[in-house]
């Protein structure tokens, strides 16, 4: 290497080679184990040694452009696991296979099977694991994320509410650039991607019921648990609560209480089965009703809102309408996604929430939630940080109907 008799150098493990006196050499030093003996030099002239500090480089150094190179290879990754899934790959490897045998039973192409896999593995979805005989190929397993999530026997099985939110944000994608030409048109949204009858009742049951039902819930009860103690009785509301898992998680946790799933009416109706399910149909029911327009009840001692906001007309009636509710020093609980301040922490939020932001729908600012909140009347108003939500975090604020 260019200058390595007179600069230092490092390799991966951090040892260093500082600059060379004149006629001799200076031996490494190493973590890496003891350093040999030095190597007798014959004389020579005198070197020249420059008198700047030694320099150590890091070969581990990563390219500014290494971020927007890793966006070109995603839509590759994306495909990868939307086969496997599709495929059911992660339920076939029950135990480390080999490539071919994956392509045999799967009836694929040898070769391109055994770069898909490496892919995989690269992704951390497979392990890899050397193979019976020197020269056989690698065998894959399924990695412990992969089994949690991607495989139907799983508790937590998440496999349909991927592929629904790969295949619509991929749909919004490649209509960028037309909404950057000609900006939203509401009418042809309506016209064109209006959810068919049944389609959000099929939504909740399945795809978003995976999320709530092994995300949502464990995140909300976790918080919960940090709360004050509530009542041993009282009356609860999930509004805008979808398929009613976190409804139900709370009347599980609360046994004294009561309350209602509020959503509109195919997906109230989808509530109402999963509460039967529960047998909480003594303690629980549904309202079906337009967020926007309807009213929801009152008296409330506990409401929990979670990324209903984003789709009201007006996001700061709703919080007014929140507030009214409750019965006197009754408590609201609201999670929703916000864009904060820090980029970097934005970047975990806008690629999920952009395509509502293009439609006209309401993604508040840092800090917007809690002031609309006291604005509608709430007291005591806290943030209570963010929750680990599918998709993206979300930002979770306690207020209080003044008593």
């Amino acid at each position: 290497m260019p200058g390595a008799a007179t600069g230092g150098i490092s390799c991966p493990c951090r040892f260093r080679v500082a600059a060379l006196p004149p006629g001799g050499s200076r031996t490494p030093r190493s973590r890496c184990g003891p350093a040999s003996p030095p190597t007798p030099t014959a004389p020579t002239s005198p070197a020249v040694v420059p008198a700047s500090p030694e320099v150590v480089m890091r070969f581990e150094s990563r390219h500014p452009l290494q971020p927007y190179w890793d966006l070109v290879g995603a839509p590759l990754q994306v495909q990868a696991l939307e086969q496997a899934l599709t495929l059911g790959l992660f339920d076939l490897l029950q135990a480390p296979t080999a490539p071919a045998q994956v392509a045999e039973r799967l009836q694929l192409d040898r070769s391109a099977s055994a770069t898909w896999l490496e892919l995989l593995w690269s992704m951390g979805l497979l392990t890899r694991h050397a193979p019976p005989q020197p020269s056989a190929a690698p065998e894959y397993g399924v990695s412990a994320v992969a089994a949690r999530f991607f495989r139907e026997a799983s508790s937590e099985n998440c496999t349909q509410a991927w592929l629904y939110r790969a295949r619509l944000l991929g749909r919004f994608a490649s209509q960028m650039e037309s909404l950057l030409r000609d900006g939203h048109d509401p009418a042809a949204d309506m016209a064109h991607t209006s959810a068919p009858a049944g389609s959000w009742a099929q939504a909740a049951r399945m795809q978003i019921g995976q999320e709530q039902r092994h995300i949502s819930v464990p995140a909300v009860l976790e918080r919960l648990a940090c709360l004050h103690a509530l009542p041993d009785t009282g009356r609860l509301l999930d509004l805008g609560g979808g398929p009613g898992h976190v409804a139900i998680a709370l009347a599980q946790r609360l046994a004294g209480w009561r309350g209602t799933v509020c959503d509109g009416p195919e997906t109230a109706a989808v509530a109402q089965e999963n509460i039967q399910r529960a047998g909480l149909d003594t303690r629980l029911d549904t309202l079906g009703c337009d967020l926007n327009q309807d009213g929801f009840g009152s008296g409330y001692d506990l409401v929990w809102c979670s990324s209903v906001l984003h789709f009201m007309k007006d996001p700061h009636a709703l919080l007014r309408r929140i507030c009214e509710s409750l019965a006197p020093g009754g408590v609201a609980l609201l999670a929703h996604a916000e864009v904060p301040d820090d980029p970097a922490v934005a970047a975990a939020v806008m690629p999920f929430y952009t395509s509502l932001k293009f439609r006209g729908n309401y993604l508040p600012a840092a800090g917007e939630v809690p002031a609309a909140m006291t604005l509608a009347g709430f007291e005591g108003v806290q943030a209570l940080g963010r929750l680990a939500f599918p998709l993206a975090p979300v930002w979770l604020y306690l207020g209080r109907r003044p008593a």
